[in-house]
């Protein structure tokens, strides 16, 4: 038998016929996915305010003259890509590749240009949801998607989309870790951060598994030079899916509220505490009124596990929370450590409660912060700016018109702490301490983690 093998391996040899290993290929996952994936060429137009001399190389001046000088408009052109993800013609990519366009061009896979329509996006994810212009009863080639929570870390993932304007481009690579969060993007969502090489242009393109099917859409790269570095970030497949669904149910996104306030449990805690290990969510605070209030939860609980599944840290447990649609109106198991014991308790989230015009009001007098319109913080605009939802007191929503008084410019989301030395705690504070007469002002509010002092004459 063995003679014979050599017998016959030799005759092929001598005949020209090699023996050919199987080659490693992810051609048919990229003709399953390539014709779903669009590319989006986006006019912009931008506007910009010329420094006036002599300021015009003074890296004061943003801060300092910001709202000075002549406007000028720009046109710029934007490139991005995006993902049929209905055969009707549903389409999903970044908002940041559509925001502010005057005007669109989309180009299928197949070369054709197409019309679309926003319906709606989801600023806080970074996600647009459009209609393309086809005509009824027209079928085009749509995604499949994938179960994202089954990604592992050494997956192999493919990006699919238009880098550069160059046209549609594949790059491969693995997927470097899974719910990824504190990497400045969002705090709704846990990232797939892969070391895929994403360039300009492959923003709101396809991330693709071994399969074709649909893992997430690329929306960022860590680079600080604005190329490619090993390092980019997709939002998970399950979490756009839910998105579309509900924007194209419902015409927007409606996100559970908790309603308590935490911290991460660290590795001391844990060890005093007893806890096997370092994870889960140290209650500090529970909102009155609120879902986690009404389900009985106390200061002092560590939340380890929502509707089955473990919490590691803040961010797991806000971005499950604030991201899944799931949850509303229906009571799932909240596994909590209290005391020495592991209880199980249930909560019905609600939708989080929307913002009242009652809440606003537009400040009158005679001093810088006249005709600004001004909001008491409740937990829908503690959200929207990303501050503690337990947090009061008030803040800018429109700012008021520039004025050379000011040495800085006032921004939508400053939170005022001081007007001439009054503590503004309350929406009647405010009115009151800027209807008062006085020779100057000052004005004390905070800016992110920043909290800054505003003298005017």
């Amino acid at each position: 038998m063995r003679i014979w093998f050599v017998t016959i391996f030799m005759a092929l040899l001598l005949a020209g016929q090699p023996y050919a290993a199987p080659r490693a290929s992810y051609a048919e996952a990229v003709r399953a996915a390539a014709p779903s994936v669009v590319n989006i060429f986006a006019l912009k137009r931008v506007f910009t305010r010329a420094a006036p001399q002599p300021y015009t190389n003074d890296p004061l001046y943003n801060q300092l003259l910001a709202g000075q000088g002549q406007v000028q408009t720009r046109i710029q052109n934007s490139l991005g890509s995006g993902v049929i993800v209905d055969p009707s013609g549903i389409m999903v990519t970044n908002l940041h590749v559509i925001a502010g366009a005057a005007a669109m061009k989309i180009v299928l896979a197949d070369g054709r240009e197409i019309g679309a329509r926003l319906i709606n996006s989801d600023e806080k994810l970074d996600l647009a949801v459009m209609k393309l212009d086809v005509p009824p009863g027209t079928s085009l080639p749509a995604a499949r998607f994938a179960d994202s929570d089954t990604l592992q870390v050494g997956d192999v993932v493919l990006a699919v989309g238009n880098p550069y304007g160059i046209g549609q481009s594949v790059s491969m690579g693995i997927v470097s870790a899974v719910e990824r969060t504190a990497v400045g993007l969002s705090n709704y969502s846990q990232f797939i951060q892969t070391d895929v090489s994403i360039n300009p242009g492959n923003s709101g393109g396809a991330l693709i598994d071994s399969t074709g099917a649909l893992v997430g859409i690329n929306t960022a790269i860590f680079s600080k030079a604005g190329d490619a570095q090993g390092i980019s970030f997709a939002i998970p497949a399950n979490l756009v899916r839910t998105v579309v669904r509900e924007i194209v149910s419902t015409g927007r996104v409606a996100r559970p509220w908790f309603g308590a306030v935490g911290q991460n449990v660290t590795r001391a805690l844990a060890q005093r505490l007893g806890l096997p290990s370092a994870q889960g969510v140290l209650v500090s605070e529970v909102v009155a009124g609120s879902p986690a209030a009404t389900a009985g939860l106390r200061a002092g609980d560590i939340i380890q596990a929502l509707d089955g599944r473990a919490v590691a840290d803040t961010s797991a447990l806000n971005d499950r929370i604030l991201t899944d649609g799931k949850l509303l109106d229906k009571a799932v198991p909240l596994t909590v450590w209290r005391e020495g014991q592991v209880l199980t308790i249930p909560i019905t989230f609600e939708e989080l409660p929307a913002r009242r015009a009652s809440d606003q009001a537009v400040l009158g007098g005679t001093g810088p912060l006249t005709g600004a319109r001004v909001e008491a913080l409740s937990p829908a605009l503690n959200v929207e700016l990303d501050v503690a939802l337990n947090r009061e007191g008030v803040a800018i929503v429109t700012p008021p018109p520039p004025s050379s008084r000011l040495g800085l410019r006032l921004q939508a989301g400053d939170i005022l702490l001081e007007i001439n030395n009054r503590t503004i705690a309350s929406l009647a504070d405010a009115t009151r301490a800027a209807a008062e007469r006085a020779q100057s002002w000052q004005v004390k509010l905070q800016r992110g983690g920043r909290v800054l002092n505003v003298v005017a004459q």
